[in-house]
């Protein structure tokens, strides 16, 4: 790695007028392995291939054994590059450090000590034989490794501090293990192979995130197991090759997932449990602060008249939803009364597309789901007439699987009857509008927007559905199919 991209690396971190800009001096021994021990000041140095050679440069007025550099004298050029025969051992000691490690390679046991400062360990395009640990202590640290091998045991370990662990495109044909301790963590790997007997990802205490993409997992497992504390995994598995398993569990605290992608040619091989619930979906606005309006949304089962919306589902995973929620409004000055005595007869109903993308009303399946569950946002707003309305969010319990790449068409509505409609409780969704889809009908102005399902569709059977707006609506399942 140039000095130029070493510098660039290392803006990520923060910019070094927020360090305590005293370098210092590293010492550097050989003696069967190469040690290097910093001292107290903060060091920022790397250890890099340079033509035939392996050398240690300082960087930003550190010294290597007072000197700008030092070239290892053990290493060697074999067919897979310099290599250096023994192993690496190196402390930073305290002081804020930064150690950048680039097209190494070494053949004995390996370990690299991170000190009290805030350090950065960067690992790059790197070999070990033999087995190799990375751990930082006190202070708010950083591991990062990408493009590297490790042919035995890979332990990268953070203590105390508000930890990043980032482990990229990197082969691991042995054990392997990533813990973070105490404080909020994050974790993350990210088309990485793991390939040894026992594979972990291990956040501790505190608040931790988790994001894990689409790694190659042989025949043994990979687990990712939650600590203390209210934690977060994302996971897209949707292009995961998986031999093995992967197990996914939450520990103490609230542990959630946003999003768990699994395709579904590995969804037996993925085990999910004591995870709060996965959000499979999201077609909102993003939340009550986006609500540009609200649309009347109900069915009158005595007179067969509605007016409702839906919106289209498309799922890359098959997944089997257990939870609905959705954003909704109630017109104030229409429904009147206190809010505490309004009684919602929800319905959620599910049309597969027809051959046009269409809903098909004769493909459905139907939920009552009653008052569902509602709390107040405690936002209000004015809707397109002047109206005031107030914004609630719902969630209900279904139990429907939605089959990889299929869509379908979800509407939530109201039940009324005749006798009802002159006060009775106008629900609708809190939507914001999207105009875009105006702009794909020709002449719209012209047919009133009655001929084409992507404004407004009649079905054979009533009700007619439209789809001029986003839905606020989230689809989750409370654990992988």
């Amino acid at each position: 790695m140039s000095l130029k991209s070493l510098r660039s690396r290392r803006l990520n971190y923060g910019s070094l007028e927020d360090r305590r800009l005293l370098a210092g001096n590293i010492r550097v021994v050989e003696n069967v392995h190469l040690f290097i021990r910093g001292d107290a000041a903060d060091n920022q140095f790397e250890l890099i291939v340079d033509g035939d050679q392996l050398q240690i440069n300082g960087l930003d007025g550190t010294t290597v054994n007072g000197k700008d550099s030092y070239i290892v004298e053990g290493a060697t050029v074999t067919e897979s590059g310099v290599t250096f025969e023994g192993g690496l051992r190196a402390h930073l000691g305290p002081g804020h450090d930064d150690f950048a490690i680039t097209d190494a390679q070494f053949e004995s046991l390996s370990i690299v000590y991170g000190g009290t400062g805030n350090d950065n360990i960067d690992l790059v395009d790197s070999v070990f034989s033999d087995k190799a640990t990375f751990q930082t202590y006190e202070g708010d640290d950083s591991i990062s490794v990408s493009g590297s091998q490790f042919e035995d045991t890979f332990r990268a370990i953070t203590l105390a501090g508000e930890d990043a662990v980032s482990l990229i495109d990197s082969r691991l044909n042995g054990d392997s293990i990533v813990a973070t301790g105490h404080d909020s963590d994050s974790i993350h790997s990210q088309g990485n192979h793991y390939l040894g007997g026992v594979n972990l990802i291990l956040p501790l205490d505190g608040n931790d995130t988790v994001q894990l993409t689409n790694p190659v997992v042989g025949e043994h497992q990979l687990g990712v197991f939650l600590g203390d504390g209210d934690d977060t995994i994302n996971a897209d598995l949707s292009a995961a090759t998986v031999d093995g398993t992967i197990n996914i569990g939450g520990q103490g605290g609230i542990d959630v997932s946003p999003e768990i992608l699994i395709h579904e040619d590995v969804v037996s091989s993925v085990n999910v449990s004591t995870i709060e619930d996965l959000q499979v979906f999201d077609g909102g606005v993003g939340g009550a602060e986006n609500i540009d309006t609200a649309f009347p949304s109900f069915f009158d089962e005595a007179t067969n008249t509605s007016q409702r919306f839906a919106t289209p589902v498309l799922l890359n995973a098959t997944e089997t939803i257990t939870t609905v929620e959705w954003t909704g409004a109630y017109n104030l000055e229409i429904n009147g009364g206190p809010l505490s005595e309004r009684n919602d007869r929800f319905v959620v109903e599910i049309f597969e597309g027809a051959e046009d993308g269409a809903p098909d009303s004769s493909t459905s399946v139907r939920f009552e789901a009653g008052e569902a569950n509602r709390s107040d946002s405690g936002v209000t707003g004015n809707g397109t007439f002047g109206d005031e309305y107030a914004i609630f969010d719902y969630s209900a319990d279904i139990e429907f699987t939605a089959e990889a790449g299929k869509v379908y068409w979800i509407s939530i509505y109201t039940l009324t009857d005749a006798s009802e409609n002159g006060g009775a409780d106008t629900w609708a969704w809190g939507v914001g509008r999207d105009f875009s889809l105006f702009e794909t009908v020709e002449s719209a102005s012209q047919n009133g927007f009655d001929d084409d399902w992507r404004i407004q569709v009649r079905n054979e059977q009533i009700p007619f559905i439209r789809d001029f707006a986003n839905l606020d609506i989230r689809l989750r399942s409370s654990s992988a199919p």
